[in-house]
């Protein structure tokens, strides 16, 4: 159902150069997940307690941890006024060197999409926890850390 292919010519464009039409936050998030993954980021949508939109509850495995601190990260950034899950903040040729980037909100997004992306990389993939109904996710979960 859900392949696990590397998909090169998504990853990288030739010559080192920008696609004409930048992606854009969750869009963004989507093509790294795709590249160090090799799943499409479809398999992510609904994935235990907190892949996708929202979240709750206490996460179910190491992807819903990656989901997880992916939400905090993107709260953190949210704090500071910027807007992650909207405005352009790294492309997938710059990825992953965040450092090349100056603007401050641009720098956290991208660092949030490319640490979720490397966390999901390493999780082991439970299809069991696809479409995971949110009723069987608690009310009470664990709190975001500071940092």
């Amino acid at each position: 159902i859900l392949p696990r292919r590397r998909l090169p010519f998504l990853c990288r464009h030739p010559l080192g150069k920008a696609p004409s039409r930048p992606r854009r936050g969750i869009l963004q998030l989507a093509g790294m997940i795709q590249c160090t993954t090799g799943r499409t980021p479809l398999a992510y949508i609904r994935y235990g307690c907190y892949c996708g939109w929202g979240g709750r509850g206490w996460p179910k495995d190491q992807v819903d941890w990656c989901c997880f601190k992916h939400d905090c990260c993107y709260g953190r950034a949210e704090e500071e006024n910027c807007a992650p899950k909207t405005r352009l903040h790294c492309l997938l040729v710059s990825f992953p060197f965040a450092d090349d980037i100056e603007d401050k909100c641009q720098k956290m997004a991208c660092e949030c999409d490319h640490d979720a992306a490397k966390c999901l990389a390493k999780a082991p993939y439970n299809l069991t926890l696809l479409f995971w109904p949110d009723s069987r996710c608690a009310e009470k979960g664990p709190t975001c850390p500071d940092d």
